[in-house]
């Protein structure tokens, strides 16, 4: 492990959006997000992804619940990805097709893998929800920005930016993120506690990204509220203190 030079740490900037419009959804430990509730504001999502379910599915449970109005989010739109299970945990919604492949990088998808373009190439209001233990990587070298930009919103797990492991060099870790920050900007972070930090900041983080067009052409002024929110973020491991983030690059306190 090693420490981020202040040129990674600014791409990991949080941006201010409005506390009172943040929701959380699914459980109040791993599994759950805090988001942006932005759907009301700016038309209907046309497409939800969840990629890595694992067996824990209450965000997606709660997202299609809420956002199942007028351009209804059911199974014809709705999509889960993870090769790692055999069948999708139903018990949190039957309304989404279950695909049994991982999320990766290659040109073309096949019987285990996909890099979702043939998703990207359909729909432009996506919201994906991604957690796939080191695979966002490559996924993300895959993408243009014409591709990340089709994702409204995504909340999404990053592994290890802290050094090496999960597959990616620390290098190339940070392309990944240089390139989501140039389509996206992060209005909300929470550390995982169930890893570690390195001068405050988190190993594995989880980011919730707004597409930059929703703020029209005026950058948000950055984040000032201290982090983790109370009543919306919850540590992910129960037994242990969440994660400090009233620090650079998260809060601003000039």
């Amino acid at each position: 492990n090693q420490s981020c030079p202040m040129s990674c740490l600014d791409l990991l900037r949080v941006y201010h959006y409005d506390t009172s419009k943040k929701i959380r959804l699914g459980v109040q430990n791993d599994g759950g997000y805090v988001i942006a509730d932005i759907a009301g504001e700016d038309g209907e999502y046309d497409c939800y992804i969840s990629a890595g379910v694992s067996n824990e599915e209450s965000f997606t449970r709660d997202f299609i619940a809420r956002y199942s109005g007028p351009c209804s989010l059911d199974e014809t739109n709705c999509f889960a990805f993870d090769g790692t299970i055999e069948a999708y945990p139903t018990q949190y919604t039957d309304k989404i097709t279950f695909f049994k492949k991982n999320i990766g990088g290659g040109a073309e998808d096949v019987d285990s893998e996909t890099n979702l373009l043939f998703l990207l190439n359909k729909y432009s209001r996506v919201f994906l929800k991604m957690d796939i233990e080191g695979g966002e990587y490559p996924w993300l070298m895959r993408m243009t920005a014409d591709d990340l930009r089709k994702i409204k919103q995504m909340v999404i797990e990053f592994h290890g930016i802290t050094g090496l492991g999960w597959g990616s060099s620390f290098d190339d870790k940070w392309a990944c993120i240089k390139k989501l920050s140039e389509t996206h900007y992060i209005v909300h972070a929470h550390g995982n506690n169930y890893s570690h930090t390195i001068s405050h900041i988190p190993d594995v983080i989880e980011l919730t990204c707004i597409e930059k067009s929703y703020f029209a052409d005026c950058a948000p002024p950055l984040n000032q509220v201290p982090l983790p929110i109370i009543g919306l973020d919850f540590a992910n491991c129960a037994a242990r203190i969440d994660i400090d983030l009233n620090v650079f690059p998260f809060v601003n306190k000039d």
